[in-house]
């Protein structure tokens, strides 16, 4: 018998006297020991299914479940309230996706985990269960990474980075030695040798306590690198389940096949477009008369678009697919699964290398410069101090945050900017777009200086020549204002467009982003994740930029939608002539579609070439750290003595 059973669980919302399906007839098994990594883009039902193991999402909207989840022999949808208190924390762990979000701001970092050591309804205040508790951090502390556990137990959360944060949260999933342990993206937007860190970590852990993990990701990479087994969600449904190697190297079902496609890959260039899945997961609220992936499939036939397909074995050979009764769970859990009427078959077929010049880098290369770094620095004043009896001695130190860079970008030429978390990428893009002004050094940008004295010049025909599109959308799209609001703004501001004129610019602005006019009056929490991006490079190309400064504005998005965006910043340069500074750790990506790279590294830029010599011969030693840590598709075979954590950066 598996440690988690979950036999056809359907999970529903009640809204208005009616029932909108999340998940639906979901069945899957896990033993004790393994990895399963639940694959999809956002809105398949993902963490929904993760919610429902532990029964959180009934404390957030009204919901109806149906089916069964249980752990050894304990349905957990039968539990009251209290008895699945004592299950979550005791005997289920849980790593939200958001570290800092799940950390109380006004608490130290030891009280956190004494918390989550107390037993259900136990009294905080006995002696004996707080030194338990204390002595149980410092050695979990010590187990995910931590030289100095002391010194972190009396940390606030802001203090520690976010890589830091993660290890917390896994610590403090471990306090009770639990038998399951459920992670809900708990890798997304670290920079890579944080991510790479972050999974040794799990791997590590899991496998000493001899956990079952449920690992939820979009990141097809993330999940090659801790899956044992695989599975693939799609509009609330399973479509595809089995080992990773076979889910990975030979997938079955479309919608697999498509987002393996769009996993950009080192050495495979994409100067054109990327690959992507057209359209989007349809909303929880929609009805199906056949396949949920057949309107964004292109291999859907008309049985598809008529008659649902059910999750059957795979059998030999791996064209075929038929309906087998379900048999042993444990020779089941070994076995693929698939839903899908015109199954594929074989690897992924990636497209080829492209030629080491491509025609834009030579073109631009004939140009003047567009922008120029010249030995730019940017010093932080930092304050650090010591208790001494009752005064607290503060020293002022000095922290270069960009440290003598120095770079070129002509028109037209798309530059990627790689490097961890704190490497200075985003202060150097600040400084480009004049949010933030040099401690030394220049900025020119089309004949504009930028220098420690501040920006010469016309300023808003500056912001004319450089826009910039932020990291997360969310929060840089104001809540209050409608899209085409938004799109308008820089407009008013920097041009002379009023009226009639001005809406139309905007009208014709959503369309040139591939969004559709009715999302025109819409407010950004009423429009998807990819659609507030696009949202956000509208108002960027507003006012005719000649240069873009990108944030990682892909970091938190699906894969597929990833591929989207990028298409568009693509078609963007070739239709007005752009040019970019996109910064990112997202090393495949970007050695995909850029002319050139940079790589940063403690404020320095320390390397630039082509993405092919970056690929293939780096000359620096941090850049071959940086591609090492790079996920790819191949399964992890990593050993328990193989996952090692080599301390971390406090």
């Amino acid at each position: 018998m598996s440690l988690l059973e979950i036999d056809r669980l359907s999970v529903g919302v009640l809204t208005d006297e009616t029932t909108t399906d999340l998940v639906h007839e979901l069945t899957l098994s896990l033993d004790s020991g393994q990895t399963l990594c639940v694959v999809g883009e956002s809105g398949s039902g993902k963490t929904v299914t993760v919610l429902s193991i532990i029964r959180l999402l009934e404390f957030a909207a009204p919901v109806r479940t149906t089916g069964t989840v249980r752990l050894d022999d304990v349905d957990l949808t039968s539990l009251s309230p209290a008895q699945m208190r004592s299950f979550r924390g005791r005997r289920i762990g849980m790593v939200f996706q958001e570290a800092l979000d799940s950390l109380n701001p006004a608490q130290r970092i030891g009280a956190q985990l004494g918390e989550a050591y107390w037993p259900a309804g136990a009294a905080p205040r006995r002696g004996d269960l707080r030194a338990q508790g204390q002595a149980r951090a410092l050695e979990l502390l010590r187990e995910v990474g931590f030289a100095d556990p002391e010194r972190v137990a009396n940390l606030y959360p802001h203090q520690l980075s976010g890589g830091m944060q993660q290890r917390v949260m896994i610590a403090m999933a471990l306090m009770s030695s639990p038998d399951l342990l459920l992670a809900d993206e708990p890798t997304t937007a670290l920079d890579v040798t944080t991510q790479a860190e972050i999974l040794r970590l799990f791997r590590t852990v899991q496998r000493e306590h001899q956990m079952a993990c449920v690992f939820i990701t979009h990141d097809m990479g993330v999940a090659a690198e801790i899956a044992d087994r695989i599975a693939v969600m799609y509009a609330g449904r399973l479509v595809e389940v089995g080992p990773a190697a076979e889910v990975l190297g030979s997938p079955r079902h479309r919608y697999t096949r498509a987002l393996v496609e769009c996993v950009p890959q080192v050495g495979v260039r994409h100067t054109e477009s990327m690959p992507s899945i057209v359209g989007s997961v349809p909303e929880a609220a929609a009805r199906f008369s056949g396949c949920r992936f057949a309107p964004r499939c292109t291999h859907a036939g008309d049985r598809c678009h008529t008659e649902e397909p059910p999750l059957a074995l795979v059998t030999a050979p791996a064209e075929r697919t038929e309906r087998v009764e379900r048999s042993d769970p444990a020779e089941e859990n070994r076995q693929a699964e698939v839903a899908c009427w015109n199954p594929g078959a074989g690897p992924v077929i990636l497209s080829s290398p492209a030629p080491a010049v491509t025609p834009a880098t030579a073109d631009a290369a004939r140009e003047e410069p567009l922008l120029v770094i010249d030995s730019v620095r940017r010093d932080f004043v930092t304050r650090s101090g010591r208790a001494d009896g009752l005064l607290r001695l503060r020293r002022r130190e000095r922290m270069a945050a960009v440290d003598g860079v120095s770079l070129t970008i002509r028109p037209g030429e798309f530059f990627g900017l790689v490097g961890e978390s704190g490497s200075g990428k985003t202060t150097l893009g600040q400084l480009v777009a004049a949010l933030d002004h040099p401690t030394e050094g220049t900025v020119t940008v089309d004949g504009q200086r930028h220098t420690p004295r501040g920006l010469e010049g016309d300023v808003r025909a500056f912001r004319r020549t450089v826009q910039l599109v932020f990291q997360d959308p969310q929060s840089s799209l104001d809540p209050r204002h409608t899209v085409g609001r938004i799109i308008a703004e820089p407009l008013r501001e920097l041009t002379d467009l009023r009226g009639a004129d001005l809406r139309r610019r905007v009208e014709r602005l959503i369309d040139e982003v591939g969004l559709p006019k009715t999302i025109i009056d819409r407010l950004p929490a009423q429009i998807s994740g990819g659609q507030r991006q696009r949202v956000a490079i509208a108002r960027a190309i507003a006012p005719e930029p000649r240069l873009i400064v990108a944030d990682e504005p892909t970091s938190a998005l699906d894969v597929s939608v990833q591929g989207q965006v990028m298409n568009l910043l693509l078609d963007l340069r070739r239709e007005h002539n752009l040019s970019y500074l996109f910064i990112t750790h997202n090393l495949s990506l970007i050695l995909s579609v850029a002319d050139r790279v940079g790589v940063m590294k403690d404020g320095r830029l320390i390397e630039v070439a082509t993405p092919e010599t970056i690929a293939a011969d780096p000359q620096h030693d941090y850049t071959r750290t940086l591609l090492a840590a790079n996920p790819g598709l191949t399964p992890s075979t990593a050993s328990p003595g193989d996952a090692r954590i080599e301390g971390s950066r406090q």
